[in-house]
């Protein structure tokens, strides 16, 4: 009898486990059929919408898919090599650009450069008409704004009255700050980035950016795990390379929540390139915005402001015949990879 209860126990306990796995299973399969329901949305109504060509290709260089732009300019290439002759579509001039997924496929996308030179000269004109337009009623206003300060002072009723106005006043200079910063980074949308040329430790760059940024991560008890290693020289410039590492660890501050922590760590390869990794504990992005970050004016749904942080970092980093790339680790968040060149000493 005692065996035969012993068995039933068994037996049962061994049934609830397999519940229990089989429930998981199905969980798990609902969200990879989730996610490849994404995926195939971002492809058949995203990438094939989009405006420019885009090929999609295997590991063996065979095309696997095209959106529409695609085959309107190139008619139809899907299982065929992908091998184009860009001069024959004369007068464009293309430029094709690269992204890297898993399996060794490769996303290719056609700029035509043609067009583009055309949009920056259109958008400089623009911009230097806004930007004119902009200062002036600024430039009236501080003016009234330094005569009203003059009457307020001589006013019987100054302390209370003067209160106001500079209330008033600084947030007069703040909306001018970030006015000019506005125009000063949709400049960079059709103009090349002023760098200086000089040999410097990236190493040091990051810690005085670690050291601006620690105030933050203490308002949150966000701990810092720092790895860097000696003598991360590169050629540039210090100052723009230093506001490119800002604003990705601004944002992996801005997205982990209180108690978590911020992975910085940096490592030179055999390849001669140096490797910085910024991983947060955030709520990460959709697999379908990875190929958009670092895009002006694309942000995440949980993100404010223009998205021009990462639009910057993107240019810094190419200006200085680096790269940037985002990935989504399996423990969550979001991870940031700056590749750069070492510069030998």
């Amino acid at each position: 009898m005692e065996l035969f209860l012993i068995f039933s126990i068994v037996l049962n306990s061994a049934f609830g486990l397999a519940i229990v796995f089989f429930i998981k299973n199905i969980k798990r399969a609902k969200n990879q059929i989730e996610e490849l329901k994404q995926t195939k949305s971002f492809w058949e109504e995203t990438l094939y919408q989009l405006e420019i060509p885009v090929f999609l290709v295997d590991n063996k260089e065979e095309t696997q898919w095209q959106n529409k732009a695609s085959l309107s300019f190139f008619g139809d290439l899907r299982g065929k090599t992908f091998q184009i002759d860009l001069q024959k579509f004369y007068p464009k001039k293309w430029e094709v650009k690269t992204l890297s997924l898993q399996k060794g496929q490769k996303v290719y996308l056609l700029i035509d450069k043609s067009e583009e030179e055309i949009f920056k000269k259109s958008y400089t004109i623009a911009l230097s008409y806004l930007s004119h337009e902009i200062k002036t009623p600024f430039t009236i206003l501080r003016g009234y704004a330094e005569k009203l300060e003059a009457e307020i002072l001589s006013s019987s009723q100054y302390p209370q009255l003067h209160t106001y106005f500079i209330t008033f006043k600084n947030a007069l200079d703040k909306i001018e700050r970030l006015t000019s910063k506005l125009f000063t980074s949709l400049e960079y949308l059709v103009k090349d980035l002023p760098l200086k040329k000089e040999r410097f430790d990236l190493r040091i760059a990051l810690e005085e950016v670690i050291f601006w940024i620690k105030p933050l991560c203490e308002d949150k008890n966000i701990s810092l795990e720092v790895e860097l290693p000696e003598n991360l020289w590169i050629e540039g410039d210090k100052d723009w390379m230093m506001q490119a590492l800002i604003n990705p660890i601004e944002n992996a501050v801005k997205f982990t929540p209180k108690n978590g922590k911020i992975t910085i760590k940096s490592y030179v390869r055999e390849d001669q390139k140096i490797n910085i990794l910024i991983r947060d504990q955030g709520p990460g992005v959709n697999p379908q915005d990875l190929p958009f970050l670092g895009m002006p004016f694309f942000k995440s749904s949980a993100e404010k402001g223009l998205g021009f942080g990462l639009f910057i970092t993107k240019k810094v980093i190419e200006a200085h015949q680096g790269k940037l790339k985002f990935s989504l680790p399996p423990q969550g968040g979001l991870e940031v990879l700056i590749e750069l060149p070492l510069c030998n000493q």
